[in-house]
């Protein structure tokens, strides 16, 4: 036992040397703590996630409550919330490695009618001289940030499906509502028609267009009703329930939301950093380049430190005795000499990782950038196309009762009236639709910038 420290210091000494006279201090500064700590400082000033919930912004109580309820029970969330209960395990096994292990052994024996008795502690530590374990307990923790992060984004884009079906919904009954309303008109339409018709006022002809019509007008009721009815199930199966949970609560028809506010002069110049799919990518480079540090660090020696306590005895009276103890230490150093190149190809295989990792990363940018772009684009194109629009429904309406009026006159052709009624269901099918488009753009312009601000 009195070798024992002799060989500690030599072992000790032949480390320090290897470290100092190869590349291992690289190694290390590829991601120091400090370094570490400055960046995550200056990330976290530089964009705090926001919480803020956008779909407030929309001022729909029943929106509101139904992502409240998908976010809750949708298996897509339980999904990413055990991907992160998965990480949250793999960054405690990386950790582990830092601290010494610890075993206990106890065991009686009994051989030619005698007894013996036996109880050891066993104990061993790495010492992470070239900074491996530390590396990847680092890599862990980038990789438990960024599975954090891929639930954010589960969460945004489950949010922003919701919203979507939604707003669809919505857009579906108001469409039925509109072509219930036409086909009340146009009912009352063959209804006048067949009495002009027996007073010998009207053709039989005049009353089969009308009778046309009323028909096309009824064709796309049912088309109609079940757009609804998907929509319906469409929104209950992104909150985890069956089709058919959700029909009594959006049975009665509402308006189509509409955001309130300046959207589009109150985004920041870097919103588009707290993306959830931005920081996650992020985070995998910075995971990737921490393993690339660590396969470095495996080329080099690795130093262990072993030790026992134990007690021995041959009688069970005497198994406490201290002439019963049985102790020892143990320091060992190991060094690759040849793996057929196993271990360089591993740096290199971590290394294209890391590449695949910032082409990714670059990647979730530039798709990012599109995502704003074209939303802006399409934002701006509706803006000036709503107005035009509505004033379009106005006009509609007008030539319509024009044509009624002539009709009656006996000035116009009957035809005119059925373009008229034609005309002001269209018209008011695309002001719908823009509406609808409006607010799924501003939709797609809350996720594209990873929430409100």
């Amino acid at each position: 036992m009195a070798s024992t420290p002799r060989i500690l210091l030599t072992s000790l000494a032949v480390c320090m040397a290897l470290n100092a006279c190869t590349p291992a201090a690289s190694v290390r500064d590829t991601a120091t703590p400090q370094a570490s700590t400055r960046v995550q400082t200056a990330d976290t000033a530089a964009r705090k996630p926001i919480q803020a919930a956008w779909w407030q912004r929309f001022n729909d109580l029943l929106m509101t409550a139904l992502i409240q309820e998908a976010l809750q029970a949708s298996p897509d969330i339980t999904t990413a919330q055990a991907s992160l209960r998965a990480a949250r395990a793999q960054r405690v096994i990386a950790g582990a490695s830092l601290l010494p292990s610890l075993s206990s052994s106890g065991s009686t024996r009994r051989s030619s009618g005698s007894d013996s008795y036996s109880a050891n502690l066993d104990a061993s530590w790495e010492a992470d001289i070239f900074g491996g374990n530390h590396l990847a307990d680092r890599a862990s923790v980038a990789d438990l940030q960024a599975t954090q992060a891929s639930l954010e984004d589960v969460k945004a884009s489950l949010a922003a499906e919701v919203a979507t079906a939604y707003v669809n919904l919505r857009l579906a009954q108001a469409r039925l509502a509109v072509s219930n309303q036409s086909l009340a008109s146009r009912d009352e339409t063959v209804r006048l028609i067949s009495l002009k018709q027996q007073a010998g006022l009207a053709s039989s002809l005049e009353t089969d267009q009308a009778r046309l019509s009323l028909g096309q007008t009824q064709a796309q009721i049912p088309a109609l009703e079940n757009s609804v009815i998907q929509s319906q199930h469409a929104i209950a199966i992104l909150t985890g329930k069956e089709p058919g949970a959700l029909k009594t609560r959006l049975a009665t028809a509402k308006p189509i939301p509409v955001a309130g506010g300046q959207l589009l002069n109150n985004i920041p110049a870097n919103a588009i950093r707290q993306r959830p799919d931005i920081r996650a990518a992020e985070y995998k480079v910075t995971a990737a380049a921490l393993r690339v540090g660590e396969a470095k660090a495996n080329l080099y020696p690795s130093f262990n430190l072993s030790g026992s306590f134990g007690l021995s005895s041959l009688s069970l009276v005497d198994f406490l005795d201290t002439s019963s103890l049985v102790r020892s230490l143990a320091a060992s150093i190991s060094a690759p000499l040849f793996d057929g190149g196993r271990l360089k190809q591993q740096v290199e295989a971590k290394d294209a990782a890391r590449e695949q990792a910032v082409a990714s990363y670059q990647k979730a940018v530039l798709g990012a950038l599109q995502d704003v772009a074209n939303t802006f684009s399409t934002l701006q194109a509706l803006r000036q196309q709503q107005p035009l629009l509505a004033k379009n429904v106005e006009l509609a309406r007008s030539a319509d009762l024009l044509a009624q009026l002539s009709y009656n006159a006996g000035t116009d052709d009957f035809q005119n009236v059925l373009d008229a009624q034609r005309a002001v269901l269209s018209a008011q099918e695309s002001l719908l639709s823009a509406q609808a488009d409006n607010t799924q753009a501003i939709i797609s312009l809350y996720k594209a910038v990873g929430g409100a601000w």
